[in-house]
Order: C-alpha cells, then structure tokens, then sequence
C-alpha cells in the first residue's frame, strides 16, 4: 500500500480517534495551528504555495516494534518498558503526484537534531513496520533553514528517496565516527536535561518518555546506520557481517543514559528560577 494510502487511514480528532494530533491538508493545518515553529511555519508555507494539495499527518502515534532486529539486538530494555504507542512521529508531509506517492518526515531543529531525524526514519522504515514496503518513498529531515526543507519536498518527486537522503545527511555528517560523536554528544545532553529537568517537574511522566524514546534513537542510529555501511562491512570487517554486528552493538552501547527506575528518583539539580 502506498504511503498516501497509509497515512490517509489515520484519523486525528476531527474524525473521531486518536492516531495523531492532526491529519489533513497543510493549508490548513498552518491556519489552524497558533504554535508552530518560526521556520517549520516559513518551510510548510512555501511548500503550500507551490502545492495546495500537500497533506500533513502531525505526532502520529507508534509502538515501539519489539520484534525488530535491530531493537532486540541494541537491547535497551528501558524502551519495552514504555506503554501504548509512546513513540510519535513529529510531522510527516504526504501527497499522491503523478511521479508517484512521497513523505517527508520532518522533525523540529535542535543541536542534535538530525540525528533523531535519522532514528525516527529507521523506526519508520524498519522491517515490521506497515512503511516498510513505502521505505522508498521516504525521507527524513531536520533542518534551521525553511528553503532547504522546501527544498528537500520539492526534491521528492524528481529524484530517488535513496540520492534525496543520501544528500540531506552529507549536510550533517561526513562519515560514521562524526556521527558516533554527535549521538555520543546529544545522550550526554539529554541526561544532563533530565538532572535539571526532573526533579521540579510536576508530572516527570512525558519526561521519561521523551527521554527513553531519544535515548532509544540514538542508539538505534548507531546501531542501523553502522550496519547499513557496506564499505565499513568490507573495508573494517572484511566482509564478515557478524564482526560487523558486534562492533555495531558496541558503538550502541556507547550511549549513555540514565535508567527509568533512576529518573523516577532523582533529586538531581533542580533548574533555577
């Protein structure tokens, strides 16, 4: 089933459930939403005025895939422990075009940002997801700059999903260890958060949810995009996947983060006023 079709199925509020926040066309939802990010509002307004039939599905809701190779292999056990679809997918713009149906999952920018752009493509795409067979179809971004995101939609219906991605990363990182260090980087960010965060929060619950779920991308990025590399596969470990496998759970490891039961007890350093 094309993603169009997919993503047509999900109904917000207005249709009477509870799939996403919204789902319907994107002139529409820019003049309905008050609280939209500055350059997510300039980035969707473009894409509007040259394609009034542009749809966007907003905070769809998922399972995390306990079946996924790649998630039993990681083992952060901390992620199953989540309930319901914890995991939402930020926006993702959709259209049916005569060259075909196309997606752009787009997640707000941050310093990090790209990178859990990256997890949350590969939880879309992962095998057992209903994407999977629209994985070609797909492409994730984040970005500062509104004309780059136009840009990248527009690139959809011209281009192969696979090139789009490929150049959309080349912008963020220039080979795998950059990578490592960047999630490396947004983990230690995101505990050093939690210790300021958690202790004056009313409610820690949507918190911790945030928490593991990026912890979880972090390392599920590691993980896939170390495994996806066939030039690592042949050039570091000579062809020998299993070798391959094992380094790729290791640089997993690698992120570091605060367990659930610790973040329900934290004193930690509250924020100052």
């Amino acid at each position: 089933m094309a993603i169009s079709m997919i993503l047509d199925q999900e109904l917000d509020s207005r249709r009477g459930g509870e799939d996403c926040r919204f789902n319907g066309y994107l002139e529409d939802y820019l003049s309905l939403e008050e609280n939209l990010d500055p350059v997510l509002r300039e980035a969707f307004a473009k894409i509007v005025e040259g394609d009034s039939g542009v749809k966007i599905c907003t905070c769809l809701k998922s399972e995390i895939n306990k079946d996924a190779i790649s998630n039993q292999i990681i083992r952060y056990k901390d992620v199953f422990k989540l309930t319901g679809r914890a995991l939402e997918y930020p926006y993702i713009l959709y259209e049916n075009k005569e060259a075909g149906d196309r997606a752009l999952l787009v997640v707000p920018y941050s310093s990090c940002s790209f990178i859990y752009a990256k997890g949350y493509y590969y939880c879309m795409t992962e095998p057992g997801s209903r994407f999977i067979d629209c994985k070609n179809e797909i492409v994730g971004i984040s970005s500062d700059s509104a004309d780059e995101i136009a840009d990248a939609w527009n690139k959809l219906f011209t281009m192969k999903a696979g090139a789009l991605q490929r150049s959309i990363d080349r912008e963020h990182f220039k080979n795998y260890d950059e990578l490592k260090a960047t999630a490396i980087r947004a983990a230690e960010e995101q505990k050093e958060e939690a210790l300021r965060i958690l202790p004056a929060a009313a409610d820690r619950a949507p918190y911790i949810v945030r928490y593991v779920i990026n912890w979880f991308l972090l390392k599920k990025v590691l993980y896939v995009q170390y495994m996806v590399n066939k030039n690592i596969l042949n050039g570091v470990h000579e062809g020998n996947i299993k070798k391959q496998r094992n380094q790729a759970k290791l640089n997993a490891d690698e992120v570091a983060f605060m367990s659930y039961s610790e973040m329900w007890r934290t004193t930690g350093v509250p924020a100052e006023e």
